[in-house]
């Protein structure tokens, strides 16, 4: 098949069984993307030949395929012959048959047991016929990631993209606004954001910056970038603090495979008034707030419980009843976004005095 491959720049090779190198391409075909470990660097067009595997649930990494979507038009489970040993089994290459399946079965995945004894084949797979020419619309676009709550204003924040919910709580269903915010677009397998409500607005941590959302009583949200350091987020007392590694850990790196990262000197730090981030050298203010470290994905306001998962937001009243929140039916609200001046900012002077130069002066002076 014919496609499009784009080297995935800035990571190392990998290194195949036999000993050889291989490089990760992204390959981009007519409704599909993939990843190919190609044997030699190469970018452009291609024809290649192979099969499919596709990866299931989210992705963890940057590199990650473009998620393909089209209409299922055939399910079929794969069976291998199985071939036993002393200490395990192994399925036959070359010995693969197909059941036809109205949906795939719940054990689409094997240990390579057989299902009776009198078998000696065992389901390996499901092969998928997937139409990419027929795409079913989406039911949402909105894929809730992270969720805080304070009052009556419950936020809710998308798990790649940059949009942001405010579901007021005093109406029933509630009231929802959407508000599309100035940050990028985060790889849609790992939430990298968190979200923590207050009385004016939330916070939004992530592990490269932190902003500051302000919703005013007309409904306009102010959006400002208020630190270029990020890590995981704590709020104490309506103080916001950034934890980051205690101690070193082991990390796979883009351009150097597995690596040591050493922690950072001061793991716990508060954003004060001025939006600075101040260490805390205390040891057992330090440990306590990173106690209080969690995945923001559930809330209670006002008797009600708030939780965001599996792709939904749901409330549980007091009474135990669960409601599943319809989030597509929203508004859509301003956004007025304060962009900082680097050139004013007077921790910069000392650079700026270098690289601005002096205006000339007039030929007639």
């Amino acid at each position: 098949m014919q496609a499009t491959a784009r080297p995935i720049f800035g990571r190392m090779p990998g290194v195949h069984t036999d000993g050889s190198l291989r490089w990760l391409i992204s390959l981009f075909g007519d409704g599909w993307s993939a990843d190919w470990w190609s044997d030699c660097p190469i970018t452009g067009a291609v024809e290649v030949t192979g099969r499919f595997v596709a990866t299931l649930g989210p992705g963890r990494l940057d590199d990650d395929p473009v998620p393909v979507r089209g209409r299922v038009r055939r399910v079929r489970v794969v069976e291998q012959r199985i071939e036993r040993t002393d200490n395990s089994v192994s399925a036959i290459e070359g010995t693969e048959r197909f059941i036809e399946f109205e949906s795939t079965p719940q054990r689409f995945w094997s240990t390579l047991e057989p299902l009776w004894d009198d078998e000696s084949f065992s389901p390996t797979g499901v092969l998928v016929d997937l139409d990419l020419d027929d795409v079913p619309a989406l039911d949402s676009q909105f894929v809730p990631g992270a969720l805080s709550a304070e009052g009556t204003d419950v936020w809710v924040m998308d798990r790649s993209n940059p949009t942001l919910l405010h579901l007021d709580s005093r109406s029933s269903p509630p009231r929802i606004t959407e508000y599309l915010l100035p940050l990028t677009i985060e790889p849609s397998g790992s939430t990298r954001r968190d979200i923590h409500a207050d009385r004016s607005g939330c916070w939004i941590t992530s592990p490269y910056d932190v902003f500051r959302c302000d919703r005013a009583d007309d409904g306009t949200l102010t959006v400002e970038r208020v630190s270029t350091e990020g890590g995981a987020g704590v709020v104490d007392n309506g103080r916001l603090f950034i934890l980051r590694m205690p101690r070193p850990v082991m990390r796979i790196d883009r351009r150097r495979g597995l690596v040591r990262v050493e922690p950072d000197a001061h793991p716990v730090r508060m954003l004060d008034q001025n939006r600075r981030l101040i260490p805390v050298d205390d040891p057992e203010a330090a440990a306590a707030l990173r106690a209080r470290r969690f995945r923001v994905s559930q809330a209670r306001a006002d008797d009600t419980g708030w939780r965001c998962a599996d792709g939904q937001v749901t409330i549980r009243t007091p009474d135990g009843k669960r409601t599943t929140v319809d989030l597509d039916r929203r508004t859509c609200g301003t956004v007025s976004w304060v962009q900082p001046d680097p050139f004013a900012d007077p921790a910069n002077a000392d650079v700026v005095e270098r690289i601005l130069l002096p205006v000339p002066r007039s030929i007639t002076e």
